[in-house]
């Protein structure tokens, strides 16, 4: 058994926590061999980056609602480093968890388990999971943690070999590859996939495909990608298809939730203020933004009827430095509360923001939002409430300038708790047509998942 793989006492201070702890501690499978186990106490937000032989507990308020939530490792969302649980997600809980008082401990088990244990009721949620019908029928899913980037990967042949004239990507049903107990595998067998090999882990799949056992595999692109590197070899080992995106959520037990109705509004509420890390665009995702969606972004931003609406509005009432600074304020305190102010409600009802959301209905659930903001970065039109009002602190504002009248803004992808999507936003100026000058800008927020998919 490695070293890490032993158990840690528990202290003192841990005796009298929730019911289900009180006579045992949470068994985590670490992966140091067969049957190898690991129990350790429960940990608090705030502990979890402790070392997992030494996790202890110093859990103050919110004790009646703690929860256990099970999760498997998966780098890069969660992953064990030196002996401590880590990764994307577990950062995103920890700031969402500790900002609504709420304790949780963590168990690490296969797919599988985890999810039997959330539906038998002795877990009370699982991550990171895609939204699944199937678990729909026992658990109730959160906003989305992280967005997954399916690919087919299968095994580049030198030109020389017969193989290589193989599809990237498998037809007619034929044999795949995907992680046991995997999202992707699941969605194979709802695809009709009925020849699924199903390896126990990602470092077993990529070496079955190298072998040349497995033609396709399925799999997410950034943990691909980790267990490529672990094993030491290059890209040019594979050929890759981009297949689909996939949002991961935390799926909650209905039986928890009915005790504590409003933690998941909560931890919603809080998710979108938590530290994300935004989704590189690749290249190809890039161009195919430009060549797909922006020329119809910029003919918004050219169109004769969105400049005249824009003419009025800036010609309203204009704020000094401070006064700006006090709407912003109460405009991001009314957002976080789910609520409007009272300049957000006057702009949301002015001819522009209707032409706006005439625009967003029409884009056939590409466009998430679209709003436009002056050249002192106030919004002045939109479809939808946006997170703030001044935009003058945002790389965005840059469109503002004369200097960048042929140009666009094209963001890399991160959530946006405010539509719930994964977003590209897109930013072009509004040049007014009587004197060649930037007028204003436009912001339109593509929501990726629907934009990019293979059949867009």
């Amino acid at each position: 058994m490695c070293s890490r793989c032993k158990k840690a006492a528990m202290r003192p201070k841990d005796i009298g926590l929730r019911d289900v702890f009180i006579r045992g501690l949470l068994t985590v499978l670490l992966g140091c061999g067969v049957g190898a186990t690991v129990e350790i106490p429960v940990t608090s937000a705030q502990e979890l980056a402790l070392p997992v032989e030494e996790v202890g507990q110093t859990i103050g308020d919110g004790m009646d609602t703690f929860l256990i939530l099970q999760t498997n490792l998966q780098p890069p969302y969660q992953e064990l480093q030196d002996g401590m649980l880590s990764g994307y997600s577990i950062a995103v809980l920890n700031c969402a968890f500790d900002r609504i008082g709420i304790g949780y401990g963590l168990a690490v088990a296969p797919r599988q388990r985890n999810r039997e244990m959330v539906r038998s009721g002795r877990a009370d949620g699982f991550f990171l999971a895609r939204l699944s019908p199937f678990m729909d029928e026992y658990a109730v899913p959160s906003y989305p943690l992280a967005l997954e980037k399916w690919v087919w990967i299968s095994k580049r042949f030198s030109e020389s070999d017969p193989r290589s004239g193989l599809q990237t990507k498998p037809v007619n049903m034929s044999a795949v590859g995907a992680i046991l107990g995997s999202n992707e595998a699941e969605w194979l067998l709802e695809e009709g996939y009925a020849d699924i090999n199903r390896a126990p882990s990602f470092s077993s799949l990529v070496s079955q495909v190298m072998a040349g056992h497995v033609e396709y595999a399925l799999v997410d692109k950034q943990s691909f990608e980790a267990a490529r590197n672990e094993l030491g070899l290059g890209s040019e080992n594979f050929e890759l298809r981009f297949e689909r995106y996939a949002p991961l959520v935390v799926y909650f037990s209905k039986v928890y939730l009915q005790k504590f109705p409003h933690m998941l509004n909560d931890l919603n509420d809080n998710l979108e203020f938590c530290e994300t890390v935004p989704m590189n665009l690749e290249p190809w995702e890039r161009a195919a933004i430009e060549r797909d969606q922006l020329p119809s972004i910029e003919k918004l931003a050219g169109a004769s009827e969105l400049i005249t609406k824009i003419r009025t509005e800036l010609d309203g009432a204009t704020y000094d430095t401070e006064t700006r600074k006090l709407l912003d304020v109460e405009w991001i305190a009314k957002v976080r509360n789910g609520d409007i102010s009272l300049a957000a409600s006057n702009i949301l009802e002015n001819d522009l923001s209707q032409y706006l959301r005439k625009f967003q209905q029409a884009s056939g659930g590409h466009v998430a939002e679209a709003f436009v903001f002056n050249l002192r970065g106030e919004v002045i039109g939109m479809n939808r409430v946006t997170s703030d009002f001044d935009q003058s602190d945002e790389t965005k504002f840059q469109m503002t300038d004369n200097l960048n009248r042929g140009h666009a803004q094209i963001d890399d992808i991160l959530f946006d708790g405010s539509t719930r999507s994964f977003l590209s936003q897109i930013t072009v100026p509004v040049i007014d047509p009587d004197t060649g000058n930037v007028m204003a800008a436009l912001t339109v927020g593509l929501d990726v998942s629907a934009a990019l998919r293979p059949e867009s």
